[in-house]
């Protein structure tokens, strides 16, 4: 049932959920978290995508009629061949268009980031996980039409969340663009969602634990890790690291020194400099599948 009320305890503005979600001050402008270079960047990719889509859309409805022509052709004239050359290329070029509107020209995040490992990467996987989150139905998003009826979002207009590559739906207003996402049913009104206590997986890395004061809530949240770790071993190996660089016998002293104690314990060198920096993938991406809103 529909509800007139424009009012529901804890939705919010998709943009001020993102924000939500990484944990920075209400009010925060959407610019200093993803600048507004990387976000018309996205929208160029959005807009040349469905240029390129209707393109495709025209050569392959061109293709498919060549196809019957040449068919026809096979049929009502002889030679055959003529009608068959034009049949197969018909078809050849339909195959190709409709393979080439499989593949996505939106930037990667690699290409948009500075860097590996900087703040602009870390918010652009935290945007990656937002948007999947909305998809899978993980976080409750509602639709509020101009007549202020609310009108929450079947799965099959979440799945324009997965379908929006450039996260349009989240980081722009101009919903002329949010027509670029190749996915129908598409949601066409203000979106709200209600983020709960959710937080970005990003926000929590190795240097995350390394740098916990509390000695009482460092324990807390490793045996949370551990309880959720399953098989994963590198996940496992690496919070064994991260227990062993901080030791009690090894408080106070520079990562190099601590380096060459664990190295003679059978740790790498190079897995320990990743752990230490906060960019080691497999303990990155395992963190991932968690629920992080439960993290201590």
């Amino acid at each position: 049932m529909q509800e007139q009320s424009p009012l529901r305890p804890g939705f919010v503005r998709i943009r001020d959920g993102f924000i939500a979600f990484l944990k920075q001050p209400p009010g925060t402008p959407l610019e200093t978290i993803i600048p507004q270079s990387a976000i018309d960047a996205m929208a160029t990719a959005a807009k040349n995508g469905s240029k390129r889509r209707r393109r495709l859309e025209v050569a392959r409805i061109a293709a498919a009629t060549a196809a019957v022509a040449g068919t026809i052709v096979a049929i009502a004239f002889t030679p055959m061949v003529i009608g068959v050359a034009i049949l197969l290329g018909g078809g050849v070029a339909f195959l190709w268009a409709h393979d080439q509107l499989k593949v996505r020209r939106e930037p990667e995040i690699d290409e948009l980031a500075t860097g590996p490992g900087t703040a602009l990467e870390h918010n652009l996987r935290a945007l990656d996980d937002f948007r999947h989150l909305i998809a899978c139905g993980d976080i409750a998003c509602e639709e509020r039409l101009p007549d202020g009826t609310i009108r929450p979002l079947p799965s099959s207009a979440r799945r324009a969340f997965l379908a929006d590559h450039g996260a349009l739906l989240v980081l722009s207003r101009e919903q002329s663009l949010w027509r670029c996402i190749p996915h129908r049913p598409l949601p066409m009104s203000q979106l709200w969602i209600k983020p709960d206590s959710r937080v970005a997986p990003t926000l929590v890395t190795s240097r995350t634990l390394l740098d916990t004061v509390d000695r009482d809530l460092f324990d807390r949240r490793i045996q949370w890790l551990l309880d959720r770790s399953g098989n994963a071993r590198a996940f496992r190996d690496a919070i064994a690291i991260i227990v062993a660089l901080r030791r009690p016998d090894l408080d106070g002293r520079p990562f190099e020194d601590k380096k060459a104690v664990l190295r003679e314990e059978g740790f790498s060198d190079s897995r320990m400099e990743k752990i230490h920096a906060g960019v080691y993938p497999p303990f990155n991406n395992f963190l991932r599948r968690l629920p992080m809103h439960e993290f201590p």
